[in-house]
């Protein structure tokens, strides 16, 4: 009767252990706070702007951000900052969906020359 008592016992226990991993969400690959179905902050699919990564990024958002993007890569970005490009880079996974994001948007015309690069940069302007 122990026996049996002692395998039910083990049995269940091992259910609930289960159970309890069975629960755990699976990790997503969209950061926090991205819509599943339209790929920016909910805040911002409503008024527009500069995504939150981005703008904590940019330090100091001015009235019009504008940002370059290079076709080829996701982890680095031209911030234009007081008339002048200035590159930031080492994004992490949040940051990169974002870039990706903005790369959707209509391109615009920079207000200064763009950096001397070899590729030509993809300019976003946030209103």
């Amino acid at each position: 009767m122990r026996v049996v008592t002692g395998v039910l016992i083990a049995v269940f226990a091992l259910g609930a252990v289960g159970g309890v991993q069975a629960d755990k969400p699976k990790k997503k690959d969209t950061p926090p706070g991205l819509a599943k179905k339209g790929g920016v902050p909910p805040g911002l699919a409503k008024k527009g702007g500069l995504p939150p990564g981005l703008a904590k990024k940019y330090g100091v958002v001015p009235e019009r951000p504008y940002i370059a993007l290079h076709p080829e890569y996701d982890d680095r970005a031209w911030f234009l900052i007081d008339g002048r490009w200035v590159l930031k880079g080492d994004f992490d996974k949040a940051l990169r969906t974002e870039v990706k994001e903005i790369r959707t948007r209509a391109p615009a015309p920079p207000p200064v020359p763009l950096p001397l690069v070899d590729v030509d940069l993809r300019v976003v302007l946030f209103e």
